[in-house]
């Protein structure tokens, strides 16, 4: 359960909290029980590749503002319909980090559920970089 639950750390404030918790698990208990061990490859694995998603996102913001950026300066009388798309796009960007939090935090209590009743569970994506 605590590999699961650690990785909520970053909920805390405490930056990469969420992949140091699950490692912090792995190496201390990890090789005590394969069952830890099993848990705790899973919520590594889940959250260094939701680490990755999150950084693709924020390559796609960024590239997105200069963008949105450079068209407003560029289109300077056109300041409503280029605004109104602007919004748009962090909008969605917006709703795409708030959705991948909000199911980030279900996969997270469904594991944590699994090995509280001694369970397996493997994460519906999630790639495989501990096996």
């Amino acid at each position: 359960m605590a590999a699961h639950l650690s990785a909520l750390v970053a909920v805390a404030g405490l930056p990469f909290g969420h992949v140091l918790g699950p490692l912090v698990v792995y190496l201390i208990k990890g090789h005590e029980s394969e069952f830890v061990g099993e848990h705790s490859r899973a919520s590594l694995n889940y959250q260094i590749t939701i680490s990755i998603v999150g950084l693709i996102l924020l390559v796609f913001a960024i590239a997105a503002w200069f963008t949105l950026i450079f068209n407003v300066a560029a289109h300077a009388g056109h300041g409503e319909r280029l605004g109104l798309s602007f919004l748009s796009v962090w909008l969605a960007i917006i709703c795409g980090v708030l959705l991948i939090f909000i199911v980030s935090i279900i996969f997270i209590i469904l594991g944590t559920i699994a090995a509280s009743e001694g369970r397996p569970y493997t994460y519906p994506f999630a790639i495989r970089f501990l096996r």
